[in-house]
């Protein structure tokens, strides 16, 4: 039996070599199909703190209310109240206010005529003054003032005033009343400071009496009654003279 060459021998090897390495290339990717494969892992992120601003509690809100009810300063204020009038007689009403001053000092430079009060109240750079009568028409009132809201110096005085007319006779009431500007959370506020009333006595003269009275419905009675008896008169002797 003749014997194999070499050549054909190692080439069978290769062969052999090729074929196995074939066999183990599937049988390796095989498995690696049948093993699931492991996916990035998703990790949860960390929650983020974020400052979550509460509301402030009642409490707390009374007493931020109150820390800035505290930022007011003290000043004096003076003002001059009439206490009586004519009908139609027209005063002035002035209101002084000073930081510097005192409420005696104060009341010096009140010009105009009346009795003159003065006291200290709390102040704020802005200030507001109104002058209001008891009825819509007992007094006329005018204010001479560009504004009732004025900015307030910590030297000069700062002045309101009020042309005040009356126009209803027997005892009538002004009231004079002063607020100071508040601001919280970034809005204006005005807290009344003080109210200030007086009673104005308003006198009617007889004249004024007189001038209220309707002439024209006076004079119509007047007439009328001058008017009847000679009327009747001029009938009785109308009818005299038809008897003759």
């Amino acid at each position: 039996m003749p014997k194999p060459k070499p050549q054909k021998d190692a080439a069978m090897k290769l062969i052999g070599l090729f074929l196995v390495s074939i066999a183990l290339f599937i049988t390796l990717t095989a498995c690696g199909a049948a093993t699931p494969t492991e996916g990035p892992v998703a990790t949860e992120a960390p929650p983020t703190e974020e400052a979550t601003a509460q509301a402030p509690s009642v409490d707390e809100q009374m007493a931020q209310i109150d820390s800035v009810l505290k930022q007011t300063l003290t000043a004096s204020i003076a003002y001059n109240k009439p206490a009586s009038m004519n009908l139609d007689q027209t005063v002035t009403v002035e209101l002084l206010l000073n930081p510097s001053l005192s409420p005696e000092v104060l009341s010096t430079q009140v010009t105009e005529t009346g009795q003159v009060a003065s006291t200290s109240i709390q102040i704020t750079p802005r200030m507001k003054a109104l002058l209001v009568a008891n009825g819509s028409t007992a007094f006329v009132i005018q204010s001479i003032h560009d504004n009732p809201e004025q900015l307030v110096s910590s030297v000069d005085t700062t002045r309101w005033a009020w042309l005040v007319t009356a126009k209803e006779g027997g005892t009538q009431q002004l009231t004079l009343i002063i607020y100071r500007l508040v601001k919280y959370e970034g809005q204006d506020y005005w807290r009344e400071v003080e109210t200030y009333k007086a009673d104005i006595d308003v006198k009617v003269t007889m004249s004024q009496r007189l001038q209220a009275f309707d002439w024209k419905w006076i004079a119509g009675i007047i007439i009328t009654l001058i008017g009847i008896p000679a009327l009747w008169r001029y009938i009785d002797r109308n009818n005299k003279r038809k008897k003759r």
